[in-house]
């Protein structure tokens, strides 16, 4: 059996023996396959992929897009005018996504498509007539691919215009260095381009100042506003101590002063790394669409108490309300975790954050206004910001008493010495600038970028850049158990009863099942594979608390609860039972593993669960946990108030409903998995894609190794800085060898983060040969 799935490049559970992750995966490879699109595999070139996500299987809402296409349409100047349509993606990672994505639009008769990996964004363009963009919705949706609205942003990063700030100093840094390069190499002061070419490299700097030196700049006043000292306070020390020695000496003739280029040089390497830092983080924030349950922002924001509203079938209830409807199916799973469904009747309370789970809209009145409902404040939660490192803080601190005053000193005692100013102010401002944690900042970003590389192989994306040293100082690991320990839907036990039934039967079983919200549909729908067939229009009829039944070809079809049957449904033929399913709720695969491998690294593991006690007990008793271990019928705010009396600052939480969000709140790392119905894959510090819980020490794994090369990386700069700064104390540190030195001590640390991952990498793919990753863990 394969151990690595065949589509998407991460581990196959040991649960499957088909050689994927998922049945989406599956699905899509088989499907690659018929329409002869083999290549997509050699594009991806041993590329990892996301694992296809469910809800790609299933029926998705796509009036939206009807709306946005008439709009479109409609705003034509000319009928020969070409419509346009800007969407979001859910799925890209590489090449082979957009060659794939372009082969489909061309299929279908589009006219112009650009694809933007880094926005997740689409933009097409079509004539009316000739091509239908909820076709191409759904074809894509067959390969894996999820288009939603465009986002408030329109894409873009949220990174204070940080990729164009680096653009433009990297000009300026070339400029600066070509026209000092001549000085270094002898050029002489007289010769008639000589002030120009000094002016030209002066313009540069103080352009690059401006436009990159700020950014470090203002952050660094901002947190010491605040009382925090930044790294930023040491990189904007050296810029600017460079800087105004350049300036006198470019005004003063001192050609020993002049570090316009390494001023503008540093600057651009600065930005590349914070910018590479930032763009995995960006890049994973933009693969998520808007999560669809929650209702659209203009009807929350009219609702008060009195409205009449509906709601869509999946989508969240907003606000406690009455129901109008004689019956409704919904499901209390975002409240209690209970995955089950329950039936509600004409004026019966619906509690806010309930999810329909009927296959038709709603009605009901509203008790409250939206802003004074549970869902709203689930919804409006914010996890803290990122906490304090007094250590560090300590730590620059000392830093920078000690640079400055080996400056100064040193300054004055050449100034005492010699009588020459000039070159005592070389001897200071050479300390300052040799001291920037220049190779720090470059190596760190790198170690943070193929850490998160990393994590995605594991199917693991990280939304935050303080992840991994959350992930170090971990003491305990709380699960929510519905959905997160265990499968979103329940297990299947006999899935051989499918195989009984023909063509056309399960053809209707999957349009039964295609919308439902109830685990049972959702199960049933997956384990039949394949996708959902659009054109099929036998309208599926809820019978709350019974099932659900349609009519088609002059037959009846129907899931039901059996009466008298050890069976949990039956599906049925005008009455005739054509098979009997059974079910039980499932742990993920590895999660037994998981758990006892965490627990044998010295981390604490517990349950807290809003499931009932006898559900919580059995899923205990399968991980081996003690009593004191897990917590049941749990409330939000009781599972939140837990995790803040039980060492919040080093603890990760992984949940995946909305009355999880508190607690979330509370912890110090939060993950979640993706399940295309909870918004808190937006707010984790990761997310994960697939059913197996193997990421769980893999993730502990990686961090361990950014450890280990941040801090392999500050033991070289601290090394470099003492020999550099007695250097430059000496008076030998001229600012040619100042340029010289930031970039190759930026290549050594590079190296040193490159060459670490990769030997830890090596280890941990053959442990027999190491067992250097497990101390690097104890440690």
């Amino acid at each position: 059996m394969n151990t690595i799935c065949q589509h998407c490049g991460t581990p196959v559970p040991t649960t499957r023996s088909d050689g994927f992750c998922c049945a989406g995966c599956r699905s899509v490879h088989d499907l690659l396959q018929q329409q002869g699109l083999e290549h997509f595999y050699d594009l991806k070139s041993g590329l990892n992929l996301p694992p296809v996500p469910p809800q790609a299987m299933r029926q998705q809402d796509y009036g939206w897009l009807e709306t946005a296409t008439l709009a479109a349409e409609g705003t034509r100047v000319s009928e020969d005018v070409a419509a346009e349509l800007s969407v979001s993606v859910q799925g890209l990672s590489c090449m082979a996504c957009i060659w794939l994505i372009e082969r489909v639009f061309a299929k279908l008769g589009g006219t112009q498509i650009q694809v933007d990996i880094s926005s997740g964004e689409l933009r097409m363009a079509w004539q009316p007539g000739k091509f239908q963009p909820v076709e191409f919705a759904r074809e894509l949706q067959r390969f894996g691919y999820l288009l939603g609205m465009q986002r408030a942003d329109g894409g873009q990063n949220e990174d204070n215009g940080l990729e164009r700030r680096t653009g433009v100093c990297g000009a300026f840094a070339m400029n600066a260095m070509a026209f000092s390069l001549p000085a270094y190499f002898g050029m002489p002061a007289d010769f008639p381009f000589a002030r120009a070419f000094d002016l030209v490299a002066a313009a540069s700097a103080t352009l690059a100042l401006l436009v990159g030196g700020s950014y470090f700049a203002q952050r660094a006043w901002h947190a010491l506003s605040a009382g925090v000292l930044h790294i930023d306070t040491p990189i904007t020390l050296g810029i600017l101590a460079a800087y105004a020695g350049s300036l006198i000496g470019w005004m003063s003739g001192e050609p020993g002063l002049k570090y316009f280029d390494f001023v503008a040089m540093f600057i651009f390497l600065m930005l590349g790394g914070r910018l590479v830092q930032q763009m995995a983080v960006a890049r994973n924030r933009r693969r998520l669409l808007r999560d669809p349950s929650i209702p659209e922002a203009e009807m929350l924001e009219a609702l008060q108490a009195g409205a009449a509203f509906s709601v869509k079938p999946g989508q969240a209830v907003p606000v406690a309300a009455k129901l109008s409807d004689v019956h409704a199916s919904i499901s209390l799973e975002w409240i209690s975790g209970e995955s089950d469904s329950c039936t509600r009747s004409s004026g019966q309370l619906l509690p806010s954050g309930a999810l329909n789970a009927g296959t038709r809209a709603l009605n009901a009145v509203a008790l409250e206004a939206w802003k004074d409902s549970t869902l709203h404040k689930l919804l409006e939660a914010r996890r803290g910001g990122e906490h304090r490192d007094l250590r560090l803080e300590k730590l620059l601190r000392g830093y920078l008493v000690v640079v400055v005053s080996a400056g100064v000193v040193g300054g004055l005692w050449w100034w005492w010495h010699t009588g020459e100013w000039a070159r005592a102010l070389q001897v200071m401002i050479s300390v300052f600038v040799v001291s920037c944690p220049c190779a720090l900042g470059v190596a760190a970003p790198l170690a943070d970028d193929i850490a998160a590389a990393r994590a995605a192989d594991q199917g693991v994306f990280v939304r935050t850049l303080g992840l991994w040293k959350k992930l170090t100082r971990l003491t305990m690991v709380v699960f929510d158990k519905t959905g997160t320990l265990t499968l979103e839907n329940p297990l299947l036990l006999n899935p051989a009863a499918l195989d009984d039934l023909d063509d056309t039967a399960r053809q209707m079983l999957r349009h039964l099942t295609s919308g439902n919200l109830h685990p049972v549909s959702r199960s049933l729908f997956d384990a039949l594979g394949g996708r959902y067939d659009a054109s099929l229009d036998a309208e599926v009829c809820e019978e709350p608390g019974q099932g659900l039944r349609c009519e088609h070809a002059g037959a009846v079809w129907a899931i039901s609860r059996p009466q008298d049957s050890a069976a949990d449904a039956v599906f049925t033929r005008d009455g005739q039972t054509l098979c009997a399913f059974r079910f039980r709720d499932a742990l993920r695969a590895e999660s037994l593993a998981q758990v006892e491998a965490l627990q044998a690294r010295g981390l604490r593991v517990c349950i807290l669960s809003g499931d009932r006690e006898a559900k919580v007990t059995a899923i205990a008793e399968q991980l081996h946990l003690h009593r004191e271990q897990w917590q049941h019928s749990l409330t939000p705010e009781e599972k939140a108030a837990w995790i803040s009396g039980h060492e919040p600052e080093s603890t990760l939480y992984i949940g995946d409903g909305a009355n999880d969000s508190l607690a979330f709140d509370a912890a110090a790392c939060a993950g979640s998995p993706v399940t295309g119905r909870s918004f808190l894959e937006h707010k984790a510090d990761f997310y994960f894609l697939g059913h197996s819980m193997r990421f769980m020490s893999s993730l502990l794994d990686i961090a361990a190794t950014h450890r280990l090369a941040v801090h392999a990386v500050f033991g070289f700069s601290v090394t470099y800085n003492i020999v550099t700064v007695i250097v430059g104390l000496m008076g030998h540190l001229s600012p040619l060898l100042a340029a010289i030195l930031m970039p190759l001590s930026s290549v050594a640390t590079l190296s040193i983060v490159a060459v670490l991952f990769r030997r830890k990498g090596a280890e941990l793919k053959n442990p027999e040969s190491s067992v250097v990753a497990d101390c690097v863990v104890a440690c």
